[in-house]
């Protein structure tokens, strides 16, 4: 199960990427050329929060099953960086982007003007996209 739910996180990790990106990208265009708030971008914006919730959804059931998640968590672990991000800062981290991607996407319902409801999103959601990039394992992935 462990191994299952290791390869599902890792691939979906990419597409919650590339979705996240391409709704921040798109959140600040509409926000610079002041383009009206479109079902075009509500279905963006919407992608990139279905995204990443259920890239969430993914790691917190890896964080039970795996051997570097809850069952890991001692004082020995939080001497060690590598092992320490596996099971506090990532999980930490990605907790605090979902979070802002969640009131990002909220508030930016409940703006009225349309050019404020682009600034909310590429705000909320760039700021996520910039803390998911500093807490992924990248010795996991690009090795």
């Amino acid at each position: 199960m462990y191994t299952i739910f290791k390869t599902v996180h890792s691939i979906a990790a990419y597409f919650t990427l590339f979705f996240l990106l391409a709704a921040v990208i798109y959140a600040f265009y509409g926000w610079i050329t002041k383009k009206p708030f479109s079902k075009r971008s509500k279905i963006i914006f919407i992608i990139g929060l279905i995204a990443t919730h259920l890239q969430f959804i993914f790691g917190i059931v890896l964080y039970f099953v795996s051997p570097l998640g809850i069952s890991n968590v001692s004082g020995t672990m939080m001497k060690s960086a590598s092992l320490r991000l596996y099971a506090l800062e990532h999980p930490f981290m990605m907790l605090i982007s979902i979070f802002l991607i969640t009131i990002g996407y909220a508030k930016s319902k409940r703006a009225v003007d349309e050019n404020s409801k682009h600034k909310t999103v590429a705000l909320f959601y760039g700021i996520s996209f910039i803390l998911i990039l500093t807490r992924l394992p990248w010795n996991s992935w690009l090795s």
